[in-house]
């Protein structure tokens, strides 16, 4: 019997922990600290810290990084106005010698789309991405208050917990959700 190389990574267990544990440090602040402008800053802590263990420690963080690091390299390789050295010059380019007898249009057949639109539709994208997450955010602290004000125990911890096992779960599944050959 031969041996196949798996089609499917696994889960990185240091991505699977640091999810974990980020998100139940993020949503029990309120247990720790009250004051809001405390809490805004503890967060920042919380944040910052998963990104620096993230990009550290993890295996897509090490990807992440040398991605980056090429992306420089080629930056810093191309010339000043964006030619990498031997190209021909913008004013006498290379003849494309073509092997195949396929037909290629003499245009772009795309349908424009104007820079406005792009624009906008970022603009758009963001706006409706940031309103949702500030709305998750007020239900989960609302949640949070909801049980405090029945006389729970560190209540937002509680729910912590819960939404840090969804990204535990979440961060296990993600090399499933993704066929080997797209990534």
């Amino acid at each position: 019997m031969t041996e196949h190389e798996p089609t499917r990574k696994s889960a990185d267990p240091r991505t699977v922990a640091i999810a974990g544990l980020m998100t139940v440090a993020w949503y029990a602040v309120p247990d720790v600290v009250r004051p809001r402008w405390a809490r805004a800053l503890a967060k920042t802590a919380v944040g910052t810290a998963g990104v620096v263990l993230t990009l550290t420690s993890t295996a897509e963080g090490i990807e992440a990084r040398e991605g980056v690091r090429s992306l420089r390299d080629a930056a810093r390789d191309a010339g000043p106005d964006g030619t990498e050295p031997g190209d021909a010059p913008a004013d006498h380019p290379a003849d494309p010698v073509r092997e195949d007898n396929a037909y290629v249009p003499d245009h772009d057949e795309a349908t424009p789309v104007t820079p406005a639109v792009v624009a906008g539709g970022a603009v758009a994208g963001v706006a409706l991405a940031t309103t949702l997450v500030v709305a998750g955010e007020k239900w989960v602290y609302g949640r949070g208050e909801r049980l405090r004000a029945r006389g729970v125990r560190l209540p937002h911890t509680r729910v912590g917990l819960a939404l840090g096992a969804l990204a535990v779960a979440l961060a296990a599944a993600e090399p499933y959700l993704w066929n080997a050959e797209d990534r």
